[in-house]
């Protein structure tokens, strides 16, 4: 028995074992710690004393500070000089100097480990300064760590936790046990294990949540989101996807349109690669076509319904239209990049505009990037996207209690894909990456990657790409080009391409086009950008969708 100044009221017994079941932890109350084996204990109370808390150390040296600690015996609640938090427990204080932190702080071991990382953490007195240029969250709470508060880390990492989320295992409101058994472990690209079974958060919404819903949902990033749409299609939208039809024929065209093998139409074209007309996405197998307007779609693309009920905007149905202007660039609501092809808008209020693939996108999907399904919301409230860091204000996917958001932009980036200065395939990378000292440079602009961004990897090469520096993944990734413009009295049909030669200008204003949308004679070399093309539009000078009826500079 022991009778000890933390709890004057009754004697404490000296218990082997946790008086608790075994799905309850023993928490010592000085420093509110779990304790599972010798605990001073009592009955009446439910209070208990680990065996390190019942015997003290009165002084401490301790290397986060100059001065000799004291501690002090009685309970009290102060804001931690070296965890931040305010909590109820020992303290250790210094009597020469306004220093004073948790007793559980003072004795945390300078090296520790915490699954999954791989490697052991060090303890480090304050943000260490070399990674201080870089805004890095917690990587188990996602929150700020403030540069002057106690942390774990791994340098080569730039793996960063809180004191409190190193001790604690964290326990999501919603629902418990979200981080799964060491078997259901999963590894990124870099070879770095995240914990967790794909449990369902059920955020922002009141829909039932149950074991179908969770097969159902759409599974993100993809290469392949063709077979995505056919999935929403039919299992949210409730419609039945041909395979293979025999009669094809779209609003937007007249024709009849046939189905063809596009590997051999790419062969015998000498393309790269032909995209659908509707979604944007690259065309791998059969599709339908119609050689007079030179029209492509997906076999799925090609049944889309003509209106669609959006979750954001329950009084209108949105209805499927199309860019008829070839020069017409349209941003949308949810993914703010251009569009000047298929849509889906809001007639009735003109305030909601959809790209397909961001109409069709459900309320609930899973992402490899995060160990929780994601739900969508369509208000950011200055929210940083963990993709790109850029402020989230409109539509956006969100795992509340883990303070993770993506935005459209990012959650549709795809699984992989290849550039003319790799000859590998390069995937998509999410952080924290293991085993990479060094930093990050992008091969393409040359600056650096921060260490917390998503980027596209060789690990063969150990080269880095930003999304945004990717041809094709930019802002004109859901732009239609190839679409012919005639121009005033120029004799030579104009061509939208991505982007002008080295060195190459507008013929109408001068700017520089090489990155930049333009269209372009492929006889003569002239160039002419949007911003010319619509001036001279907007000026009544249109005879039809894609005739620019003369031009004046």
């Amino acid at each position: 028995m022991l009778h000890h100044p933390l709890h004057l009221d009754h004697p404490l017994k000296l218990l082997p074992n946790s008086p608790y079941p075994k799905d309850r932890s023993c928490l010592c109350d000085a420093c509110r710690q779990p304790w599972n084996s010798f605990v001073y204990h009592c009955y009446r109370c439910n209070f208990d004393l680990d065996i390190l808390c019942a015997f003290p150390q009165g002084k401490l040296e301790h290397p986060s500070h100059e001065h000799l600690l004291t501690l002090v015996q009685r309970i009290a609640s102060f804001a931690c000089d070296a965890c931040g938090t305010k909590e109820e427990q020992q303290s250790y204080i210094c009597t020469a100097c306004t220093f004073w932190i948790h007793r559980s702080c003072a004795l945390l071991p300078t090296i520790n480990h915490r699954k999954p990382h791989q490697h052991p953490l060090s303890l480090a007195y304050c943000f260490p300064i070399e990674y201080r240029r870089y805004e890095i969250p917690c990587d188990i709470c996602f929150k700020k760590i403030p540069f002057q508060n106690w942390l774990y880390y791994c340098g080569p990492c730039r793996y960063f936790v809180h004191l409190k989320c190193m001790t604690n295992d964290r326990i999501l409101p919603s629902r418990r046990g979200m981080h799964g058994p060491k078997g259901n472990q999963r590894k990124n690209s870099f070879g770095f294990y995240r914990c967790g079974t794909k449990q369902k958060t059920r955020l922002l919404t009141n829909a039932s949540f149950n074991k179908e819903d969770e097969e159902d949902l759409v599974q993100l990033p993809t290469n392949d989101f063709v077979q995505e749409i056919r999935h929403i299609l039919e299992k949210k939208q409730g419609l039945e996807i041909v395979r293979v039809p025999k009669k094809v024929q779209v609003s937007c065209c007249q024709h009849t349109l046939a189905i063809v093998d596009i590997q051999k139409l790419i062969k015998s074209r000498n393309v790269e690669r032909i995209t659908c007309n509707r979604c944007i996405e690259p065309v791998v197998s059969l599709c339908c076509q119609c050689t007079r307007c030179n029209y492509f779609v997906h076999l799925t693309c090609a049944q889309l319904p003509e209106e669609l009920q959006h979750p954001s905007h329950e009084k209108h149905k949105l209805k499927l239209a199309f860019v008829s202007y070839v020069w017409g660039m349209i941003k949308r609501s949810a993914c703010n990049l251009d569009c000047n092809g298929y849509l889906f808008k809001c007639d009735t209020c003109r305030l909601y505009t959809f790209d397909v693939k961001c109409a069709l996108l459900p309320s609930t999907i899973d992402h490899k990037a995060h160990e929780h399904s994601l739900v969508q919301t369509y208000r950011g409230d200055g929210n940083k996207c963990n993709s790109c860091g850029n402020v989230v204000r409109s539509f956006l996917y969100a795992c509340e209690p883990c303070g993770f958001y993506l935005n459209y932009e990012c959650a549709l980036l795809p699984e992989s894909v290849n550039h003319r200065w790799d000859k590998h395939t390069l995937p998509l990378s999410f952080p924290p990456f293991s085993d990479r000292p060094d930093e990050f440079y992008c091969e393409i602009c040359e600056e650096e990657i921060h260490p917390r961004r998503w980027h596209y990897h060789c690990r063969e090469c150990d080269q880095s790409f930003h999304p945004r520096c990717i041809p094709g993944l930019g802002v004109t990734r859901n732009c239609n080009f190839g679409r012919i413009l005639e121009f005033g009295r120029h004799p030579h049909p104009l061509k939208l391409v991505r982007e002008g030669e080295y060195r190459s200008t507008c013929d109408s204003c001068h700017e520089r086009m090489y990155g930049n949308r333009v269209f372009k004679c492929e006889t003569c070399q002239f160039y002419i950008c949007i911003k010319c093309v619509a001036r001279v539009a907007d000026s009544g000078k249109v005879a039809g969708p894609a005739k620019i009826s003369e031009w004046c500079v």
